[in-house]
Order: C-alpha cells, then structure tokens, then sequence
C-alpha cells in the first residue's frame, strides 16, 4: 500500500533509523549481559553450595568432636577397664559408673542444642553397655560380624563415617541413619575396651540444604562409591547415583558446572566435595531457573527498549506534525465532512495560498450542506406523497371486495343478510376512513380485523373459522392503519377453495429479542416458489396489490429492513410474518 501522508512518511523514515540502531545496540548489549550473568548465576549457585558442604562439615566435625570428648574421658576408661566377671556381679561400683557414662553421653549429646542429637551407643568387651536415653540395642556379639564394625576397629582409634542406610528398628526421622564411630581404647596399654556408636538421622543432612531446593532443583550427597546418602526422595536413599539417576545425554562441560539432558527437561549439574570425609554434594538445576534472571533481565531490557522506541516515536510524530500541520489540519476536516457533518469550518489564520484554499474550502461546505437539506426536503414530501398514493389505492380494493360480496347476497335473494352486511360495512368505514393516512394502536387495528371477518361471515357463514393470539405487551405498538386486512381477506378466500372445506386462519402476535412478530397462517392451497416470487413483481393482480401495498408502507414507515415475509407450500397453506420494530 503506498503512504501518501507527508507526516506519516517523515515520522516512518526517522522511526526506522531509530529502530534499526536500538535492535543492533540492544542485540548485542542482550548477548553480553545473558553471558556475563549466566556465568555469575552460575557460580552464585556454586557458591551456595560450597556453603552448604561447609556447613555439614562443620556438622560433621561437631559430631566427631563429640566422639573425642566422649573416648578420651579417664572415667569412662576407667570404667571399661573392669571385668566382665565384675560387672554381672553389679556391684554399687559398676551402677555408678554405668550412671557416669549415661551421664557423659546424655551432657555431650545436649550439650550441642537442638539443631543435633545422635543417638549415642557404647559397647564394650565387659557388656558395660550404655546408650543415651537407656535405650540399648547393640551387644558386642551382634556387631562383631558387621562390616562397619571391622571398618571401626581396623582404623585403630580415628572416626570412621558410614553411608546413610535403612535402620529396620529405626522409627521417624531415625529410619534413615548414617553412622560414625571410633574404638575405644586403655588409655595407658592402648588394648581396645569397646567402641562408640553414634547414629544420626539422615534429616539433620537434609534440614542442612532444605531450604534451597526450590523451582524443581534437587540436590544429592553421595559417598565415594557414589551412593546417595541424603536426598528429598527417601526412596533413593542407598541407591547408586549414576546408575539410578538416569542421563539422556551430556551438552557440555564447564568449569564449575556440566549441563545434561534428562526426560526432554535440560539441567545444570554443580558439585561441592566434603573433603576430609570424601562426600560429594550434587544440585541438579533446571536450565530455565538458572536463565530465570536472564530472562527477566532481558525482558526488562526489551520494554525499556520498546519505551525508548515509544517515546521517539512520539517525539518524532508531533516534530512531523507540527511541521505538516496546515495540510494535516485541512485533511482531517475533509474527512469529518465524508463522514457526514456538514457544519464543521476551518479556522482561517493565514493570509497566504493555504488560506485561501481554507476559505474557499468552507464556502464549499456552506454550498454543499443548503443544497442537501434541499434535497431532503423534497424526499420528505415525496415519501409523504407515496404514502398517500398507497393508502389511496388500498381504499378502493378494500371497497370493492367488500361491496362484490353484497352485490352476490343480493343476487342469491339474501335481502338481509346483504342489509345487515351494508350495515356493518358502512359503520366499519365511520371508523376507519377518516384515519386510514395515521398510525393506529395494534389493538386497534385488531378491533377492525374483528369486524371486517363479521362482514365476511354474513357472505360465508360457517365456512371460516378465525383464531386471534395476540400477547398484551404489543397492544399498544403503533402500525400503519389497514396492513392486516389485506392478508386476512387473502387468507379467508384461500382457505375456503375446495369441496367442503372449511377454512382456519390463526392470527398471532408476539415480541422476541429484536422485532414485533405478527404472523396470518391459514389452511388454503397455497403457493409456489415461483407464485411468491410474483406476490412482490405483479402488480396487476387484484389479489396481491394488498400484500405489495402493505409491504411498501411499512418499509416507507420503518425502513429497508421491515416488511411481510411469505412461506408457503403447495396443499398446505400460507403464512405470512411481519416484521415490525419495537
């Protein structure tokens, strides 16, 4: 389509270039910034995590701490040292040194608070057995096929960590349990007295990185065997991570991360290593919540973009307008005036050429608004002289029809009936001549269809019958006076041809959402597709000069979209709709 706006053309030009170096400045500027940040994204993460493998470090090494402080008690030395034989005897001795050592487990296990509480287990060579919260469940005899146990004796005194496993006896948080544990050792001949349990609730590894998986992260310790000792899932727990946790394909390897594509979904995978205890941390990270800040970032970056654009757009446009404003001013009042309002001017402020053209531009408005009410007053009188034209001619064929009919009384010797016909007829003609050129009440309109079948039942007595529905909200409408006769007569003839047939007409009338709804239906021969056709071309015919009169008035009264609507079939009869504003 070619621009022919001088303004729109300056404003199309200058928007371009402003557009052209905002897209390849922002393009670039985007670019660099997605880069810079994923990498800063990136090792925020990696950093998150390096805090968190701390902090189970340190956790780990408190636990430991606990151990030393418990093995390296002289008391507890002591009280390992006696025989087995001495303390079945349960002497007042070995009770208050059983109590001693619950003590010392109780006050080391409280003494770190509430964020860690180990279950904690001595067992001895002497079956001096004590745990906290008097709760033993290990003997000597039952540990010692254990492969944890030889892993306890074998590093001779130092704290040997165990993988999360499932403890069968373990209720609640303590169903899952990792383990570290040292021997026990004679403090003077270095003989091994027994050793020190100490379970943990794989929770107190999960309450330590709980709080950052979120936006579908997940997040792994494993043991060097690569086993998972804590995970969101307790299902996983004991599970081989590489072998479980399925990889469709690697993307790429970076310095502090590697991306990896699992079930349509792409992820970025970080690892931090617990180093004095050879654990490993794994967050697996959707790659959309890494590119999350990126995204928002960029999308910032694009409606500022597009404002900057908006602004010189608009910037632009009023520079163009104000410089094209004279010829802008005049096309804008050109196409009020398409639109129809003739009583806008141009204010005339210049004495040069585009002032001239501005006067002789509202003399031409002037000229041209006269000439139309002009021509819309002879509209009107030619609209009122069609109407009466029509209501003229619908005068005479109503009266000779109806006074055809007396004429065939009188000839058949029906001297009443044809007396008392003439009678109504002519009060019928008292009421509705002299208003036949207004628009009456639909009711009525109906009172004179009422009458008029009174007159037709004296010619054809017993030979119709006439059925009136008419709903009580449309009473009051106003309609052309005589646009219902017409049909009715029509419908009343129609309905009788036939041997012994006695004509039904129905008459009903309604409102729907749109229009008022008057439909005439009778039980007559009918017509054809080609007859209806005629109805509203042949004028000639005496029997359609009512339904082509009524259909004009009301389309004259109302407009195009109004008027009398005919269906029919061939031995079933008629119906014809009006259609009626409201």
């Amino acid at each position: 389509m070619k621009i022919k706006s001088i303004t729109l053309k300056l404003c199309l030009l200058l928007i371009t270039l402003i557009i052209t170096i905002s897209i390849v400045i922002g393009a670039w500027s985007i670019k660099d910034t997605n880069k810079i940040i994923q990498v800063e994204m990136g090792k925020l993460n990696s950093e998150i995590l390096d805090e968190v493998a701390d902090n189970i470090s340190i956790f780990l090494s408190n636990i430991e701490e606990i151990g030393n402080n418990i093995v390296e008690d002289n008391k507890l030395n002591t009280a390992l040292a006696i025989s087995k034989e001495d303390v079945e005897k349960n002497t007042e001795e070995v009770i208050s040194l059983r109590k001693y050592v619950e003590g010392l487990l109780n006050e080391q296990v409280w003494k770190y608070g509430k964020y860690m509480k180990p279950d904690l287990y001595i067992v001895s060579e002497n079956d001096l057995n004590c745990s906290t919260y008097s709760k033993n469940k290990y003997t000597m005899d039952s540990i010692k096929n254990e492969n944890w146990y030889s892993e306890i004796i074998e590093a001779n005194g130092k704290t040997v960590l165990i993988s999360t496993f499932e403890d069968e006896e373990g209720i609640g948080p303590f169903k899952s349990i990792f383990r570290m544990g040292r021997s026990i050792k004679d403090l003077i001949s270095g003989e091994t007295l027994g050793v020190l349990i100490m379970d943990i609730s794989e929770k107190m590894l999960f309450d330590r990185y709980s709080k950052i998986i979120k936006d579908g992260r997940s997040i792994y310790i494993i043991d060097l065997k690569g086993d998972i000792i804590s995970s969101k899932d307790k299902r996983l727990i004991g599970e081989n991570y590489f072998e479980k946790i399925k990889v469709d394909s690697y993307l790429e390897e970076g310095e502090w991360y590697s991306a990896f594509k699992r079930e349509n979904t792409n992820y970025i995978k970080i690892e931090s290593t617990l180093n004095k205890y050879g654990w490993s941390i794994i967050e697996e990270i959707p790659s959309h919540i890494i590119k999350q800040p990126i995204k928002q970032i960029t999308e910032k970056f694009v409606l500022t973009l597009i404002l900057a654009i908006v602004v010189s757009f608009i910037i632009v446009y009023k520079l163009s307008s104000w410089i094209t404003k004279p010829v802008i001013n005049m096309k804008n009042i050109m196409e009020k005036v398409m639109d129809g309002d003739l009583k806008v001017k141009v204010n005339v402020d210049r004495n040069d050429e585009i002032g001239n053209l501005e006067e002789s531009f509202n003399n031409m408005i002037k000229w041209l608004d006269e000439s139309i009410e002009e021509i819309k007053e002879k509209e009107k009188q030619k609209r009122i002289a069609e109407l009466s034209f029509l209501q003229a001619q619908i005068n005479p064929h109503f009266l000779y029809n109806t006074l055809s009919g007396v004429r065939f009384l009188v000839s058949m010797n029906k001297n009443e009936e044809a007396e008392e016909m003439l009678f109504k007829f002519s009060k019928l003609l008292r009421n509705i001549l002299p208003r036949a050129s207004e628009l009456i009440t639909l009711r009525e309109e109906i009172e004179i269809i009422k009458a008029y079948i009174e007159l037709q039942k004296i010619r054809y007595p017993k030979s119709f019958d006439v059925e009136i529905d008419i709903e009580k909200s449309i009473d009051n409408i106003r309609v052309p006076a005589l646009i219902l006769q017409p049909v009715v007569e029509n419908a009343i003839f129609y309905s009788m041809e036939g041997e012994n047939k006695e004509g039904k007409i129905k008459i009903v009338g309604y409102s729907n959402l749109d229009y008022i709804i008057i439909k005439i239906e009778d039980n007559g021969r009918g017509m054809s597709n080609r007859q209806i056709s005629n109805v509203f071309n042949n004028k000639d015919s005496i029997n359609r000069v009512g339904l082509i009169n009524v259909h004009e008035r009301i389309q004259l009264n109302y407009g195009k979209e109004y008027g009398i609507e005919i269906n029919s079939e061939e031995g079933k009869g008629t119906s014809v709709k009006y259609v009626l504003p409201k």
